[in-house]
Order: structure tokens, then sequence, then C-alpha cells
């Protein structure tokens, strides 16, 4: 194992009921005004927003909310919410949702503070100096956004939707309450869920030159995942039963955390990624959705190039647990294995499935070149990006 350093500085508070604990946070740090931030309809109707909202009036923090953040979240709702917190004088950001909600919220952190646009902060051409601390409550696992440094924002403009991560935009608090995912709706759960996933194998494409127990680690997780996504999609009575769900939430939060990569010469591959947010920026489509499309295409069509077999074998035995009896090639089994899973849980499994032309390819491919170079077990370029694409229809 190589050197490393490892800093998670977020204070996770993990279980049923935990949201009432917030207030207590925000005191306890002295901050007696908050800006929440939310999606658009679950919060209220579930009744969370109020219950909060009461927490924080009895412990008299002054709060005032922007609401209707949306998947795959928008530049202009983050500036809005940036002048908000401004006007008001924010001394922390609460964030009640999903990954979308966090990550517009870290964004809006970085942005009251800032002499400068947020954009232009988002685009690496001003560096991070500070941020507002973030105290969340998470009501949809997938992303890791609860306990990492990064965020995704969608410039609605340019259909740019670039990645930021700095050590001052990890939350301080994150409340992750799985009984509170229960009223999400299967589908949402599903593709979260294989978000998840995602990040975990795509940390495993980075190769095994790190300790065995970093490598059997990420398998183990990936089982888990996937035991729980399976569960979930087979009988959806699964969505009320807390023991599957906390075992999904807890490898959500830990599969984005940095954990997966330590001690590796590289982090990993994470080219579906940017490709995913190209679908998804330029037709509004769910992060996890489109990487259920981009994901299992990615990997038969390296595959098909010769590249990463060892991977895919063990990806095969370890991961999917597959025999030789299951197939006679566990490297082609391993490379589509994964397209597999996302029939079972019947999400979109291909570019038609989700309404797009072979013609739409182009621009998708253009737009995911933008923020090259990325890719280790395959270095990508716009002809290789294309080629993805076309696998994915």
């Amino acid at each position: 194992m190589r050197d490393f350093s490892f800093h998670s500085p977020t204070k996770l508070i993990f279980g049923q009921g935990k949201a009432d604990v917030l207030a207590d946070e925000l005191k306890a740090s002295g901050i007696g005004r908050v800006l929440l931030l939310t999606g658009s309809r679950s919060v209220f109707s579930s009744g969370l927003y109020d219950k909060i909202t009461g927490q924080l009036t009895a412990a008299g923090i002054h709060w005032e909310t922007v609401s209707g953040v949306q998947p795959n979240p928008k530049l202009g709702k983050v500036r809005e919410a940036i002048l908000a917190g401004q006007k008001m004088q924010a001394e922390a950001i609460v964030p009640v949702g999903g990954g979308s909600v966090f990550d517009a919220a870290k964004a809006v952190a970085v942005g009251i503070p800032a002499e400068k646009d947020i954009w232009v902060i988002i685009s690496r051409k001003l560096p991070v100096d500070k941020a507002v601390p973030i105290y969340g409550v998470l009501t949809l696992s997938g992303t890791s956004s609860e306990i990492n440094s990064g965020f995704v924002i969608t410039n609605e403009e340019t259909h740019e939707k670039l990645y930021l991560a700095t050590p001052h935009t990890s939350p301080k608090v994150a409340i992750v309450d799985p009984a509170l995912q229960f009223s999400v709706p299967r589908k949402q759960v599903l593709s979260a869920g294989f978000d998840a996933l995602t990040h975990i194998l795509e940390a495993y494409f980075g190769g095994f030159d790190t300790s065995p127990v970093i490598v059997e680690g990420c398998e183990s997780m990936a089982r888990s995942i996937i035991r729980c996504l399976r569960a979930l999609a087979a009988d959806e009575d699964k969505l009320q039963d807390y023991a599957v769900r906390s075992e999904l939430a807890f490898c959500s939060v830990y599969a984005h955390s940095g954990w997966a990569s330590v001690g590796k010469g590289v982090r990993g591959d994470f080219s579906s990624h940017p490709i995913a947010h190209a679908v998804g920026s330029l037709y509004d489509v769910p992060h996890g959705i489109s990487l259920g499309v981009v994901m299992p295409a990615w990997m038969r069509f390296v595959y098909e190039q010769g590249l990463c077999q060892e991977i895919f074998t063990r990806l095969a035995t370890h991961v999917f647990e597959l025999t030789d009896a299951d197939s006679n090639d566990l490297g082609y089994a391993g490379a589509y294995a994964l397209s597999e899973l996302i029939k079972e849980m019947g999400l979109p499994a291909s570019l038609g499935d989700l309404k797009i032309e072979r013609d739409d390819i182009p621009r998708i491919a253009e737009l995911a070149s933008r923020t090259l170079p990325f890719g280790c077990a395959m270095e990508m370029d716009l002809e290789r990006i294309t080629k993805v694409l076309e696998h994915a229809c």
C-alpha cells in the first residue's frame, strides 16, 4: 500500500429520529441564522420541513428558505440562494434533501462569501478560500455528497455540468435517517443506489495496486449494494424494510468518500461520470439513470478492446459471484454483468430508452469532451467517448 493522506471532517449522525438533533448541533456551534435549502415537494408533503423549522424556531434560530432545487441542480437556483443567504447574513446552510440539494448547498456555501460570481469559481478560474458551514439532513442516499467535498452544478445556458471539490465544502454535520427515505419512489431509490455502486466500481477499475483490504472492501460493499438493489427491485415492500434501507444508506455514504482509492497509484477510472453528466445536462436525465445507461456501455467497450481482463474476471467472481457454471468466459460475464443488473432493476438500459436518438451522439460526445483528460483503464478522447455512446444505443 502506498503512503496516503485521508481527511474526512464530517460528523455523521446515523439512525432513526436523528433529524431531531439538528438544532442542537447548530446551537453547539453558536449558529443563530441559517438558510434552508430544499427540493420542491417531498420534504414538504412528508412533514419533515415543518418538523425541522419547528425545532429551529424553538431553539431560537432564525431561518429562511429557498426551495425548488432540482435533480442536476441548476446555476440559476444556486445564484438565487446565494443572494438570499447574503441578504439574511446566513451563518450556515442547511440542505434538507438528496444529493442534488447537498451539491447545491456546497455551491451556495462557497458563493455567499465570494466576491465573484459562483460560476467563475466552479469553472476553476478562481480558488476557493472559504465557505459557510453546512449542516444537512439527507432524504435520499446515493451520491455520498453528504460526506465528501465535491459538488456538480449545471449551467442551464451553456449546458456545461461541472464538478468542483474543495476542503471547505465538506459538510460539518450530516444526518442520515434511512427511515426518512421510505416514501421515496422505488425508481428513484434504485437509480440513486446505482450511483453509489458506480462510485465503488470506478475506484475498482483503478486496479488492484493497493492492500488487499482495500480491494476486498470494495468488493464487499459492492456486493452489499447489489444485494439491496435486487431486494428492492424484486419486492416493493422492501422499501419499508429498515434493515435493507439502512444497509444501502450506509454503503452510499462511504462509496464516494475516498476510502475506496486509499493507497492506489490512481483514484480510479471515472470516465462514466463526465459522459453521464453530458447526457444529464442536455436531456435533464437524473444522474443515476444516465449512469445506468453509460457505465455498462463503457464496460462493454473497454472489454472489447482487450483491456482490464483481470478486473472483469474478478468482478464476475468476487462481486457478482459468478462461477464457471454461469459462463465459460468470466471476463465477458463480468463486463456484461452490470447491463444485466440494470435490466433486472427495470431501469433504462439504453439511450433509446431515454428517447435519445443516435444522431444526438456527436453533441453529447462533444460536451463530454470539454472536460478531458479523463480515464485510466482507458484514456478517453472524443472518438472513444463517441464509441461508448454508440455502445449505449
